[in-house]
């Protein structure tokens, strides 16, 4: 079985992938994911490699999944791992920085714990298919420094963004910061002197970097005052009013939402409303001392708690961790939306003829039959069971 670790459990060197000289299959899938939907297609494998997407009905004996894009989350905070598990309490008294149960874990573990956790938290981002993740990495440059030890440069990929150590860090800092990350990412404008948000925006987009940061969580902020400041995008978005959505409409601001986060602290990012307000939405698991970083439970629980609220298609559920997860995070124009041969892949076992209703509703690590990153193919056991 593929199975995702727990928070705090590193997989050992017993390997999921099945050697392919053991393989005699040489399709998978019955059905691809495109922005309109699944459509009959299927992979043509040939060794280590992918040889071509094929559209239309499969050969009898190709394994039966359903082939997407691999997943992207959105945003994570894994260096919250180490903090794992997480007292019940409200925003500011488990996140609230300075001196939230998360800064003050922080600050009391090793970096060597720190890294340990973060390690353990990848592998459980790479074992559920996602190709990319997008962290906000507190602790300045030291938290950066540890980040890039324990995801290193192979898979998943990461877009991170830092934060500087204290709330008025000069200009010096933040330009040293900028240089080792893809952004910076912050928590709420209310824990932030005036002025100094402006100022790192400034120097975020002066180099070429995002900045993003936590809008309307737990309380409903000023949406002109977030929007002054050019935000890439805006993280949860809960407590948002319908003309604050429309204007992160208009100014193209895209939300990610945290849904298994939100529920934690009792809150709804409302999926259904952020869609129908026409603002782009990413789906992302937020603080690892509270949410295992596995994209497909994301999934199943933003499908069930936007269900619960409003009627949702499951593909407007799974285009939040494909599509809308890319447009979110695509800093260098390199993530491609489009299935080709050069895409990065996953092939999900299908129980029935809905593929994308089984995904939102009962896919599993498990599941996962076979990851294709850069044209090579790694199969899993599931594809032998």
């Amino acid at each position: 079985m593929f199975i995702c670790p727990g928070p705090r459990q590193i997989i050992r060197n017993e390997s999921p992938m099945v050697p392919f000289e053991q393989m005699r299959d040489r399709t998978v899938g019955r059905w691809i994911l495109t922005s309109e939907g699944a459509k009959k297609g299927y992979l043509r494998i040939e060794g280590e490699s992918l040889i071509e997407v094929c559209w239309g009905d499969a050969p009898s004996g190709s394994a039966k999944g359903l082939v997407l894009p691999a997943f992207v989350n959105a945003h994570t905070h894994i260096g919250d791992t180490v903090a794992y598990p997480a007292p019940k309490g409200s925003v500011k008294e488990i996140v609230g920085p300075p001196d939230g149960y998360k800064h003050k874990m922080l600050r009391s573990k090793s970096v060597d714990e720190k890294t340990a956790a973060m390690r353990s938290a990848v592998e459980i981002i790479n074992s559920c298919g996602t190709a990319l993740f997008g962290d906000f990495r507190e602790e300045g440059i030291e938290g950066l420094k540890s980040f890039r030890s324990a995801v290193g440069k192979g898979w998943p990929r990461a877009v991170v963004l830092g934060r500087p150590m204290g709330t008025e860090p000069s200009s010096k800092e933040v330009a040293t910061l900028l240089r080792a990350c893809d952004g910076l990412g912050f928590s709420a404008i209310s824990d932030w002197p005036a002025g100094v948000l402006e100022s790192m925006s400034r120097q975020a987009k002066a180099s070429g970097k995002l900045f993003a940061l936590h809008a309307s969580e737990a309380a409903r902020e000023d949406i002109d005052s977030i929007l002054d400041l050019k935000p890439d995008f805006l993280v949860h978005m809960c407590k948002a009013t319908q003309d604050d959505l429309f204007a992160c409409r208009a100014a193209n601001v895209p939300v990610v939402v945290c849904p298994s986060s939100n529920r934690f602290f009792g809150l709804d990012p409302d999926i259904p409303r952020l869609i129908t307000a026409g603002v782009t939405v990413a789906l992302g698991t937020d603080n690892g001392m509270i949410v295992r970083p596995d994209i497909l439970g994301e999934i199943k629980a933003a499908f069930a708690l936007s269900n619960a609220r409003a009627r949702i298609s499951p593909l407007e559920i799974v285009r939040l961790a494909t599509f809308g997860g890319r447009k979110v995070l695509n800093v260098d124009a390199k993530i491609t939306t489009e299935i080709s041969e050069n895409t990065d892949l996953v092939v999900i076992r299908t129980a029935g003829d809905d593929p994308v209703g089984d995904l939102v509703t009962r896919a599993g690590s498990e599941d996962i039959l076979a990851m294709i990153r850069g044209g090579k193919v790694g199969r899993t056991r599931a594809w032998t069971t």
